[in-house]
């Protein structure tokens, strides 16, 4: 067993300042004892307003740098002051480049860096809440120009798809934004071949290139391609993997968390993947671009983790319930037949995860079954009185959002869970993120959500279910309270949870929509 981590401080320039990007790796830190810093709160910026990034960068020179063993940086965040900026502003490279020079500052004064960088996602919906305005137009064209822009170079065209492209080219995408939308891609590839450059030179020990919401064809992927080829040209004969690229966000700032700790204390832990169903560690997650096998396997390591070979070898069990075949978000109306299609696997999972629980086996549960919430079926027998497998053991439990996300963080804490025995507040710390996850993708985003969406809808008669006026968001807090309370007593009936109890009024909703939300669990 590793000894713990108190002696790591670890400055964290996040994704942006939602909680997952924040409070998960503070919360996930502190399983292994160990701290993480943030820039403060005046100046992380909010949704479309983007951190102040001259704060940020005096932050990592002082306090940072005082204080710090090592830094995780989010240049998503350095650069453009967070993840929405990186897709909207317009600055160009030449603005943005000199940003990367306290990367090197950091590097010199000897300080351990880890960072992370997205390939900037080309969003399939007609909505600009986190893309450039034109994307409420002409959101869904753009997604299906760039997978064909993608094809012909390829080679892969299908009948009908050359004529589909010269009409978007020449008669629906109006050139002008079409520049546009490619400069923008253009600068964030070049800053990404700029953090290979900073990974050679030995600047950063470690960077992590990921996808976000991509698909097998499109320009994230062809620019992936790219990337790698680079990477493969520059890894040094024998030298260990020091960049991975792979799809994922929200997760990064948890598994580079996880990793740096364990990197810290010399350890790389084993985790052996039990798949649910047969076959199904083949099966592409909604807004991935390969088997999401390769995405366990991929997030494994980007926790500090190897890949056992065989569950007696493994230090832990990540059980995985793979993606729904209909690779789409849980719809009632096909949840008779995926019951009865899954049923009896899932019994068997079950059965095979509590004989190695029983045998001392500490078990992660990684639900990527659909995105956004729990397998309801999962639940139903996970919860159920006579369920083989005791929730409250669990070393990780997760199920919050895409694939990637959600096993990022669910490794991440199945790997420092291992931090926790025999201090009282560590283990604390582990028990009270087991009980937030299954809160928040069990109880809210699988079931409260949809709750409070349709009371806001009844109450005040709107179409859309994001509430707008204070008057709206303040009943959908109390309306999401009131579901989370009810949710946490269940769990409580389990033993997740034990002692705890939600904070009144801590309910938030940090976007001010209802996708996402925060909240407070106290002893």
């Amino acid at each position: 067993m590793p000894e713990a981590a108190e002696n790591v401080v670890i400055a964290l320039v996040p994704l942006d300042e939602r909680p997952v990007n924040t409070r998960y790796p503070q919360m996930l830190g502190a399983i292994a004892g160990a701290e993480v810093l943030l820039p403060p709160a005046e100046h992380r910026g909010r949704q479309r307003d983007p951190a102040d990034r001259n704060a940020v960068q005096a932050w990592l020179r002082g306090e940072a740098s005082v204080r710090t063993n090592a830094v995780i940086v989010s240049t998503d965040y350095l650069l453009y002051g967070n993840l929405i900026n990186a897709r909207i502003s317009r600055e160009s490279a030449a603005e943005v480049m000199p940003r990367l020079g306290v990367l090197d500052e950091l590097s010199r004064a000897g300080k351990l860096i880890y960072a992370f960088s997205l390939i900037t996602r080309v969003s399939n919906a007609d909505d600009c809440v986190e893309e450039p305005d034109y994307w409420c137009t002409f959101g869904t064209r753009f997604y299906r120009y760039s997978q064909l822009l993608h094809r012909r170079e390829a080679g892969a065209l299908e009948p009908g798809d050359a004529e589909a492209l010269e009409a978007l080219r020449n008669e629906e995408l109006p050139p002008h934004l079409v520049s546009d939308w490619l400069q923008r891609r253009l600068r964030n590839h070049t800053l990404n071949l700029a953090l290979l450059d900073l990974l050679d030179r030995q600047t950063l020990e470690f960077l992590l290139v990921t996808s976000d919401d991509t698909s097998p064809w499109g320009l994230p992927s062809r620019e992936k391609t790219w990337l790698e080829s680079w990477a493969r040209l520059l890894r040094r004969e024998g030298e260990a993997p020091r960049l991975l690229i792979h799809p994922g966000a929200d997760e990064l700032g948890s598994a580079l968390t996880a990793r740096l700790i364990c990197a810290r204390r010399g350890d790389v832990p084993a985790l052996y993947p039990l798949y649910a169903v047969p076959g199904g560690e083949e099966i592409t997650a909604p807004y991935e671009d390969r088997a999401v096998r390769i995405t366990v396997e991929g997030q494994i390591r980007a926790c500090g983790g190897r890949v056992a070979a065989t569950p007696e070898e493994a230090d832990i069990i990540l059980g995985v319930l793979p993606p729904s075949p209909r690779r789409t978000e849980f719809r009632a109306d096909f949840a008779d037949a995926e019951r009865a299609e899954r049923t009896p696997y899932y019994e068997a999972f079950f059965r095979a995860l509590a004989r190695l629980q029983e045998a001392g086996k500490p078990i992660a549960l990684g639900d990527v079954t659909y995105p956004n919430g729990s397998d309801p079926l999962a639940i139903e027998m996970l919860l159920a009185p006579g369920s083989p497998l005791e929730p409250a053991s669990l070393a990780a439990y997760g199920a919050w959002n895409t694939a990637g996300n959600t096993l990022g963080v669910v490794v991440a804490q199945a790997v420092l869970s291992r931090y926790a025995a025999g201090d009282p507040a560590r283990e604390r710390a582990q028990a009270r993120f087991l009980a937030h996850r299954f809160l928040e993708d069990w109880g809210y985003q699988a079931m409260v959500r949809r709750e409070a969406r349709e009371k806001v809808l009844a109450a005040f008669g709107r179409k859309d279910p994001d509430p707008e006026s204070e008057e709206q968001q303040a009943f959908a807090r109390a309306a999401i309270e009131e579901g989370l309370t009810g949710a946490l007593a269940t769990l409580q009936a389990r033993g997740i949870g034990a002692g705890l109890h939600l904070v009144p009024g801590s309910v938030r909703l940090p976007w001010r929509r209802t996708f996402e939300a925060d909240f407070d669990l106290a002893e």
